[in-house]
């Protein structure tokens, strides 16, 4: 195992020092919800301090795994806690405390860069918990608000019940563990993971296709 804050706050370039741009030449785009327009990081490569607060005005979340659950509960599964705040990571007092004190060998971390389509609050902040799972991804789902009534028509009741936010992710990550069965406490072969994902590909990019076909709209569907 290792200390959180040696993941997360100690590298050079670690994930929350990435909300300075300058890390990510033309890599990364911001969005400033007061032009309503969007911004492209510098091409050039920079380690002087020039925090970008567009990035990071989105918040952040970190997952991880220490076992100690296992401990407690009768079914002995382990399962994660999650650390979720929509002010500035570096500024977080108690986020610096809990990374100096906690170790684990499984860390999840995301920095939030809304898109102004969904509301800045900390259930929109990744990585969604389902289970003893922790789900994330990057990027953005092609008419999202045009496609949800028929994705939620998808949803098993136990994984539409374990929404809580209102991201495209969250959404997505239902639509997955739908595919992957209704235990999500227990371990799973590989195959049965690469299936369930091959299927809510499938789902979504033939839903976001059908979408676009009456708008002459080019499909836009990412999943990292």
């Amino acid at each position: 195992p290792t200390l959180l804050e040696d993941v997360i706050f100690k590298p050079k370039h670690s994930i929350i020092k990435q909300i300075d741009k300058h890390f990510l030449p033309n890599l990364h785009i911001t969005y400033d919800p007061r032009l309503y327009g969007k911004e492209i990081s510098s091409d050039v490569v920079s380690d002087e301090p020039n925090i970008d607060y567009l990035t990071s005005i989105d918040g952040f979340g970190v997952g991880y795994y220490t076992g100690v659950s296992a401990d407690f509960n009768s079914d002995n599964v382990s399962r994660p806690c999650v650390y979720k705040s929509i002010g500035p990571p570096l500024n977080d007092r108690n986020l610096i405390s809990l990374c100096a004190n906690t170790s684990s060998k499984c860390i999840f971390a995301h920095i939030r860069a809304g898109t102004g389509r969904t509301p800045t609050v900390e259930t929109n902040n990744h990585p969604f918990i389902f289970g003893r799972y922790l789900f994330m991804h990057n990027g953005d789902v092609a008419n999202f608000r045009k496609i949800k009534v028929a994705l939620l028509n998808k949803l098993s009741e136990k994984a539409y019940e374990n929404i809580f936010g209102t991201t495209d992710t969250e959404h997505v990550a239902a639509l997955f563990f739908t595919h992957l069965g209704n235990d999500w406490d227990i371990e799973l072969p590989m195959e049965n993971w690469k299936q369930a994902m091959m299927k809510t590909f499938q789902d979504i990019l033939s839903l976001v296709e059908e979408s676009a076909k009456d708008m002459n709209e080019a499909v836009s569907c990412s999943f990292l």
